[in-house]
Protein backbone atom coordinates (compact mmCIF):
# COMPACT_ATOMS: atom_id res chain seq x y z
CA UNK A 1 0.00 0.00 0.00
CA UNK A 2 1.40 2.93 -1.09
CA UNK A 3 2.67 6.03 1.65
CA UNK A 4 0.05 8.27 2.35
CA UNK A 5 0.75 11.89 1.41
CA UNK A 6 0.54 15.26 1.93
CA UNK A 7 -2.24 15.82 -0.57
CA UNK A 8 -5.14 18.25 0.71
CA UNK A 9 -7.60 15.26 -0.15
CA UNK A 10 -5.98 12.60 1.70
CA UNK A 11 -5.99 11.60 5.18
CA UNK A 12 -3.05 12.04 7.04
CA UNK A 13 -3.14 10.73 10.70
CA UNK A 14 -3.05 13.62 13.04
CA UNK A 15 -4.44 16.12 10.97
CA UNK A 16 -7.92 17.22 9.47
CA UNK A 17 -9.19 15.97 6.29
CA UNK A 18 -9.83 18.00 3.02
CA UNK A 19 -8.37 21.21 2.18
CA UNK A 20 -6.48 23.19 4.71
CA UNK A 21 -5.80 26.61 5.70
CA UNK A 22 -2.12 27.92 5.71
CA UNK A 23 0.92 28.30 4.10
CA UNK A 24 2.21 24.59 4.66
CA UNK A 25 5.12 23.71 1.92
CA UNK A 26 1.92 20.97 0.54
CA UNK A 27 -0.53 22.56 1.19
CA UNK A 28 -3.03 24.99 -1.14
CA UNK A 29 -3.16 28.94 -1.52
CA UNK A 30 -4.47 30.18 1.76
CA UNK A 31 -7.94 31.10 1.90
CA UNK A 32 -8.64 34.55 3.99
CA UNK A 33 -12.35 33.47 3.68
CA UNK A 34 -12.19 30.39 5.70
CA UNK A 35 -9.30 31.82 7.83
CA UNK A 36 -11.66 34.75 9.12
CA UNK A 37 -14.58 32.10 9.33
CA UNK A 38 -12.12 30.41 11.88
CA UNK A 39 -11.18 33.91 13.66
CA UNK A 40 -15.07 34.39 13.95
CA UNK A 41 -15.55 31.07 15.85
CA UNK A 42 -12.70 31.52 18.24
CA UNK A 43 -14.24 35.27 18.92
CA UNK A 44 -17.47 33.96 19.71
CA UNK A 45 -16.02 30.91 21.57
CA UNK A 46 -13.48 33.71 23.42
CA UNK A 47 -16.75 36.15 24.12
CA UNK A 48 -18.31 33.10 26.09
CA UNK A 49 -15.22 32.65 28.15
CA UNK A 50 -14.75 35.98 29.48
CA UNK A 51 -18.71 36.23 30.24
CA UNK A 52 -18.53 32.88 32.29
CA UNK A 53 -15.39 33.71 33.67
CA UNK A 54 -16.39 37.83 34.65
CA UNK A 55 -19.88 37.43 35.59
CA UNK A 56 -18.85 36.27 39.14
CA UNK A 57 -17.31 39.91 40.17
CA UNK A 58 -20.82 41.36 39.27
CA UNK A 59 -22.03 38.95 42.06
CA UNK A 60 -20.00 39.94 44.86
CA UNK A 61 -21.57 41.60 47.33
CA UNK A 62 -25.33 38.36 47.02
CA UNK A 63 -22.56 35.72 47.69
CA UNK A 64 -21.06 37.46 50.47
CA UNK A 65 -24.62 37.72 51.53
CA UNK A 66 -25.63 33.98 50.87
CA UNK A 67 -22.26 32.48 51.93
CA UNK A 68 -21.44 35.07 55.03
CA UNK A 69 -17.80 35.81 53.12
CA UNK A 70 -15.08 38.26 53.52
CA UNK A 71 -13.35 40.54 50.66
CA UNK A 72 -10.54 38.16 51.18
CA UNK A 73 -12.28 34.93 50.73
CA UNK A 74 -13.73 36.17 47.38
CA UNK A 75 -10.55 37.18 45.89
CA UNK A 76 -9.28 34.17 46.75
CA UNK A 77 -13.09 32.98 44.63
CA UNK A 78 -12.47 35.53 41.74
CA UNK A 79 -8.57 35.11 41.26
CA UNK A 80 -6.19 32.21 42.52
CA UNK A 81 -9.07 29.10 42.33
CA UNK A 82 -9.19 30.37 38.53
CA UNK A 83 -5.90 31.42 37.96
CA UNK A 84 -3.74 28.85 39.26
CA UNK A 85 -5.86 25.84 37.50
CA UNK A 86 -5.63 28.29 34.19
CA UNK A 87 -1.84 28.16 34.78
CA UNK A 88 -1.20 24.93 35.38
CA UNK A 89 -3.22 23.35 33.33
CA UNK A 90 -2.04 25.39 30.48
CA UNK A 91 1.04 23.83 30.09
CA UNK A 92 -0.21 20.79 29.21
CA UNK A 93 -2.62 22.24 26.84
CA UNK A 94 -0.10 24.14 25.33
CA UNK A 95 1.82 21.11 25.02
CA UNK A 96 -1.40 19.57 23.45
CA UNK A 97 -1.88 22.28 20.79
CA UNK A 98 1.46 21.83 19.26
CA UNK A 99 0.44 17.71 18.45
CA UNK A 100 -3.20 17.50 18.18
CA UNK A 101 -5.87 18.71 16.51
CA UNK A 102 -6.40 22.09 18.27
CA UNK A 103 -9.76 22.63 16.81
CA UNK A 104 -10.74 19.07 19.03
CA UNK A 105 -8.59 20.41 22.21
CA UNK A 106 -10.80 23.31 22.34
CA UNK A 107 -14.05 21.56 22.01
CA UNK A 108 -13.40 19.49 24.71
CA UNK A 109 -12.34 22.76 26.89
CA UNK A 110 -15.17 24.23 26.26
CA UNK A 111 -17.86 21.43 27.04
CA UNK A 112 -15.72 21.36 30.75
CA UNK A 113 -15.79 25.00 31.27
CA UNK A 114 -19.67 25.20 30.44
CA UNK A 115 -20.36 22.39 32.85
CA UNK A 116 -18.08 24.16 35.73
CA UNK A 117 -20.02 27.80 35.27
CA UNK A 118 -23.06 25.70 35.84
CA UNK A 119 -21.96 23.96 38.80
CA UNK A 120 -21.29 27.59 40.10
CA UNK A 121 -24.98 27.65 40.42
CA UNK A 122 -25.28 24.70 42.43
CA UNK A 123 -22.29 25.77 44.88
CA UNK A 124 -23.98 26.19 48.15
CA UNK A 125 -20.66 26.65 50.65
CA UNK A 126 -17.11 28.58 50.01
CA UNK A 127 -15.50 25.30 49.07
CA UNK A 128 -17.77 24.34 46.04
CA UNK A 129 -17.50 27.23 44.30
CA UNK A 130 -13.79 27.36 44.97
CA UNK A 131 -13.59 23.72 43.27
CA UNK A 132 -16.17 25.34 40.59
CA UNK A 133 -14.38 28.00 39.53
CA UNK A 134 -10.68 26.06 39.67
CA UNK A 135 -12.90 23.69 36.75
CA UNK A 136 -13.55 26.33 35.13
CA UNK A 137 -9.99 27.70 34.44
CA UNK A 138 -8.85 23.93 33.49
CA UNK A 139 -11.39 24.62 30.62
CA UNK A 140 -10.33 27.59 29.75
CA UNK A 141 -6.69 27.21 29.42
CA UNK A 142 -7.37 25.19 26.36
CA UNK A 143 -8.42 28.15 24.23
CA UNK A 144 -5.35 30.51 23.91
CA UNK A 145 -2.67 27.98 23.02
CA UNK A 146 -4.59 26.61 20.61
CA UNK A 147 -6.31 30.13 19.13
CA UNK A 148 -2.81 31.93 19.00
CA UNK A 149 -1.25 28.87 17.34
CA UNK A 150 -3.94 28.05 14.38
CA UNK A 151 -4.36 32.06 13.91
CA UNK A 152 -0.51 32.50 13.64
CA UNK A 153 -0.84 29.36 11.27
CA UNK A 154 -3.75 30.60 8.62
CA UNK A 155 -2.14 34.34 7.71
CA UNK A 156 0.56 35.55 6.63
CA UNK A 157 2.77 38.28 8.43
CA UNK A 158 1.56 41.03 7.08
CA UNK A 159 -2.01 40.50 7.87
CA UNK A 160 -1.51 38.47 11.42
CA UNK A 161 -1.32 41.37 14.10
CA UNK A 162 -4.66 42.27 12.62
CA UNK A 163 -6.09 38.80 12.76
CA UNK A 164 -5.10 38.40 16.36
CA UNK A 165 -6.53 42.00 17.20
CA UNK A 166 -9.87 41.18 16.00
CA UNK A 167 -9.48 37.61 17.71
CA UNK A 168 -8.56 39.35 20.99
CA UNK A 169 -10.82 41.81 20.52
CA UNK A 170 -13.52 39.08 21.95
CA UNK A 171 -12.21 39.67 25.73
CA UNK A 172 -13.30 43.40 25.56
CA UNK A 173 -16.49 42.25 23.88
CA UNK A 174 -16.80 39.36 26.35
CA UNK A 175 -16.57 42.16 29.24
CA UNK A 176 -18.89 44.08 27.66
CA UNK A 177 -21.12 41.12 27.37
CA UNK A 178 -20.76 40.08 31.03
CA UNK A 179 -21.19 43.62 32.36
CA UNK A 180 -23.98 44.42 29.77
CA UNK A 181 -26.12 41.29 29.69
CA UNK A 182 -25.07 40.55 33.41
CA UNK A 183 -26.48 43.55 34.93
CA UNK A 184 -30.26 42.66 32.94
CA UNK A 185 -29.34 38.60 34.03
CA UNK A 186 -29.27 39.61 37.35
CA UNK A 187 -32.21 41.66 37.68
CA UNK A 188 -34.05 39.77 35.73
CA UNK A 189 -33.15 36.71 38.39
CA UNK A 190 -33.97 38.99 40.98
CA UNK A 191 -37.69 39.33 40.06
CA UNK A 192 -38.25 35.77 39.20
CA UNK A 193 -38.83 35.27 42.83
CA UNK A 194 -38.24 31.78 44.46
CA UNK A 195 -37.15 29.51 41.99
CA UNK A 196 -36.93 25.70 42.44
CA UNK A 197 -34.42 23.63 40.72
CA UNK A 198 -34.18 19.99 40.16
CA UNK A 199 -31.42 18.61 42.08
CA UNK A 200 -30.90 21.92 43.80
CA UNK A 201 -33.89 23.00 45.70
CA UNK A 202 -34.68 27.05 46.26
CA UNK A 203 -32.11 28.85 44.27
CA UNK A 204 -30.82 32.28 44.93
CA UNK A 205 -30.76 35.07 41.65
CA UNK A 206 -26.71 35.01 41.61
CA UNK A 207 -26.98 30.79 41.67
CA UNK A 208 -29.97 31.33 38.49
CA UNK A 209 -27.68 33.87 36.69
CA UNK A 210 -24.53 31.92 36.74
CA UNK A 211 -26.86 28.87 35.70
CA UNK A 212 -27.80 30.97 32.53
CA UNK A 213 -24.55 32.22 31.33
CA UNK A 214 -22.80 29.01 31.61
CA UNK A 215 -25.38 26.65 29.52
CA UNK A 216 -25.38 28.15 26.40
CA UNK A 217 -21.60 26.89 26.23
CA UNK A 218 -22.62 23.05 25.36
CA UNK A 219 -24.09 24.41 22.46
CA UNK A 220 -21.20 26.43 21.42
CA UNK A 221 -18.70 23.73 21.44
CA UNK A 222 -19.80 22.72 18.16
CA UNK A 223 -19.15 24.98 16.54
CA UNK A 224 -15.47 24.22 16.69
CA UNK A 225 -16.45 21.26 14.17
CA UNK A 226 -17.38 24.37 11.00
CA UNK A 227 -13.67 25.16 10.84
CA UNK A 228 -10.65 23.28 9.56
CA UNK A 229 -7.33 22.59 11.09
CA UNK A 230 -5.00 25.03 9.12
CA UNK A 231 -1.70 23.44 7.60
CA UNK A 232 0.96 23.95 10.35
CA UNK A 233 3.57 26.00 9.10
CA UNK A 234 7.28 24.64 9.21
CA UNK A 235 6.80 21.68 11.21
CA UNK A 236 9.89 20.00 11.74
CA UNK A 237 10.76 16.82 12.68
CA UNK A 238 10.89 15.03 15.95
CA UNK A 239 14.27 16.09 16.96
CA UNK A 240 13.57 19.66 15.98
CA UNK A 241 10.57 19.64 17.53
CA UNK A 242 12.41 17.91 21.22
CA UNK A 243 15.03 20.23 21.34
CA UNK A 244 13.48 23.83 19.89
CA UNK A 245 11.78 24.98 22.65
CA UNK A 246 15.08 24.74 24.90
CA UNK A 247 17.30 26.28 21.76
CA UNK A 248 14.43 28.94 21.23
CA UNK A 249 14.40 29.93 25.59
CA UNK A 250 18.09 29.75 25.46
CA UNK A 251 18.75 31.70 22.74
CA UNK A 252 16.14 34.35 23.75
CA UNK A 253 16.61 34.56 27.45
CA UNK A 254 17.05 38.33 28.39
CA UNK A 255 13.85 39.00 25.81
CA UNK A 256 11.58 36.46 27.19
CA UNK A 257 12.57 37.47 30.47
CA UNK A 258 11.19 41.13 30.26
CA UNK A 259 8.56 40.28 28.18
CA UNK A 260 7.22 37.93 31.21
CA UNK A 261 7.37 40.58 33.22
CA UNK A 262 6.27 43.23 31.63
CA UNK A 263 2.83 40.88 30.42
CA UNK A 264 2.86 39.86 34.23
CA UNK A 265 2.40 43.14 35.51
CA UNK A 266 -0.05 44.03 33.16
CA UNK A 267 -2.27 41.34 33.71
CA UNK A 268 -2.15 42.45 37.47
CA UNK A 269 -3.38 45.77 36.83
CA UNK A 270 -5.78 44.41 34.31
CA UNK A 271 -7.13 41.14 36.13
CA UNK A 272 -7.33 42.86 39.27
CA UNK A 273 -9.48 45.88 38.02
CA UNK A 274 -11.74 43.13 36.37
CA UNK A 275 -12.33 41.38 39.48
CA UNK A 276 -12.67 44.56 41.79
CA UNK A 277 -14.33 47.38 39.54
CA UNK A 278 -17.94 46.40 39.45
CA UNK A 279 -17.49 46.61 43.83
CA UNK A 280 -15.74 49.60 43.95
CA UNK A 281 -18.51 51.18 41.88
CA UNK A 282 -21.32 49.89 43.87
CA UNK A 283 -19.32 50.90 47.07
CA UNK A 284 -18.28 54.16 46.01
CA UNK A 285 -20.95 55.67 43.44
CA UNK A 286 -23.58 53.74 44.82
CA UNK A 287 -25.12 52.04 41.60
CA UNK A 288 -26.66 48.65 41.03
CA UNK A 289 -25.36 46.24 38.88
CA UNK A 290 -28.55 46.86 35.60
CA UNK A 291 -27.14 50.80 36.47
CA UNK A 292 -23.34 50.68 36.08
CA UNK A 293 -23.47 47.46 33.93
CA UNK A 294 -23.98 49.24 30.59
CA UNK A 295 -21.69 51.84 31.51
CA UNK A 296 -19.01 49.45 31.89
CA UNK A 297 -20.08 47.63 28.22
CA UNK A 298 -19.66 50.43 26.95
CA UNK A 299 -16.40 51.32 28.03
CA UNK A 300 -14.91 47.82 27.11
CA UNK A 301 -16.95 47.96 23.44
CA UNK A 302 -14.72 51.02 23.02
CA UNK A 303 -11.29 49.50 24.25
CA UNK A 304 -12.64 46.72 21.61
CA UNK A 305 -12.77 48.83 18.43
CA UNK A 306 -9.19 50.29 19.00
CA UNK A 307 -7.42 46.92 19.10
CA UNK A 308 -8.23 46.40 15.44
CA UNK A 309 -7.23 49.71 14.68
CA UNK A 310 -4.14 49.46 17.38
CA UNK A 311 -3.19 46.21 15.26
CA UNK A 312 -3.44 48.02 11.80
CA UNK A 313 -0.85 50.85 12.56
CA UNK A 314 1.57 48.12 14.12
CA UNK A 315 1.39 46.06 10.67
CA UNK A 316 2.37 49.39 8.85
CA UNK A 317 4.74 50.11 11.32
CA UNK A 318 6.27 46.52 10.80
CA UNK A 319 6.06 46.25 7.26
CA UNK A 320 7.55 49.87 7.07
CA UNK A 321 11.10 48.28 8.81
CA UNK A 322 10.11 49.11 12.79
CA UNK A 323 11.25 45.10 13.75
CA UNK A 324 10.33 45.89 17.38
CA UNK A 325 6.87 47.73 16.43
CA UNK A 326 4.84 45.37 18.43
CA UNK A 327 6.57 46.22 21.83
CA UNK A 328 7.50 49.75 20.86
CA UNK A 329 4.07 50.83 20.14
CA UNK A 330 2.49 48.68 23.25
CA UNK A 331 4.90 51.49 25.45
CA UNK A 332 3.79 54.07 23.64
CA UNK A 333 0.33 53.26 24.71
CA UNK A 334 1.56 52.98 28.55
CA UNK A 335 2.65 56.44 28.61
CA UNK A 336 -0.38 58.01 26.50
CA UNK A 337 -3.05 56.20 29.21
CA UNK A 338 -0.82 56.85 32.43
CA UNK A 339 -2.38 60.21 33.49
CA UNK A 340 -5.89 58.10 33.42
CA UNK A 341 -4.24 55.65 35.35
CA UNK A 342 -2.89 57.62 38.38
CA UNK A 343 -6.13 59.83 38.38
CA UNK A 344 -9.31 57.33 37.95
CA UNK A 345 -9.58 55.73 41.27
CA UNK A 346 -9.50 59.47 43.45
CA UNK A 347 -12.67 60.63 40.80
CA UNK A 348 -15.70 61.89 42.84
CA UNK A 349 -17.51 61.71 40.00
CA UNK A 350 -18.53 58.23 38.27
CA UNK A 351 -18.62 59.67 34.61
CA UNK A 352 -15.03 60.88 34.93
CA UNK A 353 -14.40 57.19 36.55
CA UNK A 354 -15.81 55.95 33.80
CA UNK A 355 -14.05 57.82 31.03
CA UNK A 356 -10.88 56.86 32.66
CA UNK A 357 -11.38 53.27 32.90
CA UNK A 358 -12.11 53.07 29.11
CA UNK A 359 -9.10 54.50 28.40
CA UNK A 360 -6.47 52.46 30.61
CA UNK A 361 -8.41 49.42 28.94
CA UNK A 362 -6.18 49.98 26.20
CA UNK A 363 -3.45 49.11 27.72
CA UNK A 364 -4.50 45.97 29.80
CA UNK A 365 -6.15 43.21 27.94
CA UNK A 366 -4.50 43.48 24.34
CA UNK A 367 -1.38 42.74 25.48
CA UNK A 368 -1.97 39.07 24.08
CA UNK A 369 -2.27 40.32 20.88
CA UNK A 370 0.73 41.74 21.03
CA UNK A 371 2.47 38.79 22.74
CA UNK A 372 0.88 36.22 19.93
CA UNK A 373 2.44 38.40 17.41
CA UNK A 374 5.98 37.93 18.81
CA UNK A 375 6.09 34.52 19.53
CA UNK A 376 4.65 34.15 15.73
CA UNK A 377 7.36 36.09 14.10
CA UNK A 378 10.29 34.31 16.59
CA UNK A 379 9.03 30.88 17.67
CA UNK A 380 9.36 27.94 15.67
CA UNK A 381 6.02 26.63 14.59
CA UNK A 382 6.62 23.40 16.88
CA UNK A 383 7.17 25.29 20.20
CA UNK A 384 4.41 28.17 19.58
CA UNK A 385 1.53 26.60 21.31
CA UNK A 386 4.22 25.75 24.54
CA UNK A 387 5.39 29.13 24.74
CA UNK A 388 2.25 30.54 24.69
CA UNK A 389 1.36 28.15 27.80
CA UNK A 390 4.50 29.30 29.54
CA UNK A 391 3.89 32.75 29.37
CA UNK A 392 0.33 32.63 30.57
CA UNK A 393 1.18 29.98 33.32
CA UNK A 394 3.61 33.00 34.46
CA UNK A 395 1.22 35.90 34.20
CA UNK A 396 -1.51 34.30 34.88
CA UNK A 397 -0.10 32.88 38.15
CA UNK A 398 1.27 36.89 38.98
CA UNK A 399 -1.61 38.66 37.50
CA UNK A 400 -4.67 36.75 38.14
CA UNK A 401 -3.73 34.91 41.17
CA UNK A 402 -2.03 37.93 43.02
CA UNK A 403 -3.92 40.94 41.47
CA UNK A 404 -7.39 40.12 42.46
CA UNK A 405 -5.90 38.58 46.31
CA UNK A 406 -3.54 41.98 46.57
CA UNK A 407 -6.47 44.07 46.23
CA UNK A 408 -8.78 42.00 48.89
CA UNK A 409 -5.85 42.35 51.38
CA UNK A 410 -4.90 45.48 51.19
CA UNK A 411 -8.33 45.87 51.77
CA UNK A 412 -8.89 43.89 54.79
CA UNK A 413 -5.50 43.87 56.19
CA UNK A 414 -3.92 47.24 55.68
CA UNK A 415 -6.92 50.02 55.33
CA UNK A 416 -9.37 47.66 57.11
CA UNK A 417 -12.23 48.93 55.57
CA UNK A 418 -14.85 48.09 52.55
CA UNK A 419 -15.12 51.70 51.69
CA UNK A 420 -10.84 51.79 50.81
CA UNK A 421 -10.70 49.02 48.18
CA UNK A 422 -10.51 52.61 45.67
CA UNK A 423 -7.07 53.10 47.56
CA UNK A 424 -6.14 49.14 47.44
CA UNK A 425 -6.51 49.46 43.51
CA UNK A 426 -4.90 52.76 42.93
CA UNK A 427 -1.61 51.25 44.87
CA UNK A 428 -2.15 48.10 42.16
CA UNK A 429 -2.76 49.74 38.90
CA UNK A 430 -0.14 52.30 39.17
CA UNK A 431 2.94 50.53 40.18
CA UNK A 432 2.05 47.70 37.43
CA UNK A 433 1.42 49.67 34.65
CA UNK A 434 5.04 51.83 35.80
CA UNK A 435 6.55 48.10 36.01
CA UNK A 436 4.82 47.46 32.13
CA UNK A 437 6.71 50.44 30.95
CA UNK A 438 10.12 50.10 32.17
CA UNK A 439 10.31 46.25 31.23
CA UNK A 440 8.94 47.16 27.36
CA UNK A 441 11.46 49.76 27.38
CA UNK A 442 14.03 47.76 27.86
CA UNK A 443 12.78 44.71 25.84
CA UNK A 444 13.21 46.71 22.75
CA UNK A 445 17.00 46.35 22.58
CA UNK A 446 16.49 42.68 22.35
CA UNK A 447 13.37 42.33 19.98
CA UNK A 448 14.45 43.88 17.01
CA UNK A 449 17.83 42.25 16.35
CA UNK A 450 15.52 38.84 17.33
CA UNK A 451 12.91 39.50 14.74
CA UNK A 452 15.82 40.77 11.72
CA UNK A 453 17.55 37.24 12.58
CA UNK A 454 14.47 34.95 12.43
CA UNK A 455 13.51 36.65 8.92
CA UNK A 456 16.80 36.31 7.42
CA UNK A 457 16.39 32.62 8.51
CA UNK A 458 13.44 31.95 7.12
CA UNK A 459 11.44 34.22 4.96
CA UNK A 460 8.13 35.11 4.77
Amino acid sequence: MPAPTNSADTPVPGRASGPVIGEGPASAAPSLRAAWWMVGVLFAVYVFAWLDRLILSMLVEPIKGTMALTDFQMSLILGPAFAVSYAIFGLPLGWAADRFQRRIVVFFGIILWAAATVACGFANSFETLLLARVLVGVGEAALLPCAYSMIADAFPRDKLTVATSTFQMAGKVGSATAFGLGGLAIAFAAGLGTVVLPLHGPAEPWQLVMIMVGAPGFLLAFLMFTIREPERRNPGGTQEKDGALRTFIAENRALIGLMMAAFSALALCGYSMTAWVPTFIGRQFHWSPAAYGPALSIMNLVAAASLVANGKIVDKLFAGGMKDAHLRFYSWLILLVAPAVVSMFFLSNPWAFLACYGVVQFITVPFMVYLSSVLALLAPARVRGQMIAIFMFVFTMLGMGVGPSLVGALTDFVFQSDAKIGHSLAIVTISSAAIAFVCLRLSLRYLGPAVARRLAEQPA
